[in-house]
């Protein structure tokens, strides 16, 4: 029985050395050693202050306000000062004499030949003298247009002018009833013949690809486009 308490005695003991030993082990070292702090020469950072890439925000951008911008600004800041929020008695005031005052000068503006398409339409690339639809085909010399218009490689102008033959050659066969502001696709309907308005659907869409739709047109890319107008030609014929 006495074996028996001392093995008992003996197993507990080397649990608890056991147990006492790996917490001592995990326990955190601490590191006693001597910090030292290198602070770099003032020269040296003088130095990364001159350079571009280091400084931040100091680029200065002259801003040109124009006449207009002037007179918007003005505008909204008297309009912000006098009659700023809803609760004010003179706000509503101030919404009337904005809304007169937006009147009068766009009426001034239209007196004086201000284009408001051009403010909110992207300006083209080549000063084109056919900006509408409103051409009267049978007064244009086509051969000279078409020609000048490739010389300068004005491209996208020469397309339309193709389109518009192509729109009169229809009309001097009689296959067409031409006339200003008609549509495209008006003309398209007009045609009985199920291969020629195949070809000038085709060619309609390629007109209306390039000249509404903007996109830049390259030479290789014409002399495509102008033979198809080319064949149709001679389909008409």
């Amino acid at each position: 029985m006495k074996n028996i308490r001392l093995y008992y005695h003996i197993f507990i003991n080397l649990i608890l050395l056991s147990a006492y030993t790996s917490f001592h082990s995990l326990a955190v070292v601490v590191d006693s050693s001597k910090v030292i702090v290198r602070k770099p020469q003032e020269s040296q950072i003088n130095a990364f202050r001159k350079l571009k890439d280091y400084q931040y925000g100091t680029e200065q951008v002259n801003y040109v306000e124009n006449w207009w911008s002037r007179l918007l600004r003005q505008l909204f800041e008297w309009f912000s000062k006098n009659f700023s929020g809803v609760g004010n008695p003179n706000f509503w005031k101030g919404v009337a004499y904005f809304f007169v005052a937006s009147v009068v000068v766009f009426i001034i503006l239209k007196l004086i030949g201000v284009n408001f398409d051009g403010l909110f339409k992207k300006k083209s690339k080549y000063d084109i003298p056919y900006e509408t639809i409103e051409e009267n085909i049978h007064q244009i010399n086509f051969n000279e247009a078409i020609s000048e218009a490739v010389s300068q490689k004005n491209y996208r102008l020469a397309v339309r002018l193709y389109y518009l033959k192509a729109l009169k050659e229809l009309s001097d066969a009689g296959l067409i009833h031409w006339q200003i502001n008609k549509t495209n696709q008006s003309y398209v309907y007009e045609l009985q013949s199920s291969t020629l308005k195949t070809s000038f659907n085709q060619v309609t869409r390629q007109f209306e690809y390039t000249w509404y739709g903007d996109f830049p047109i390259d030479e290789e890319h014409f002399v495509e486009i102008r033979e198809d107008f080319l064949k149709f030609s001679n389909q008409i014929i």
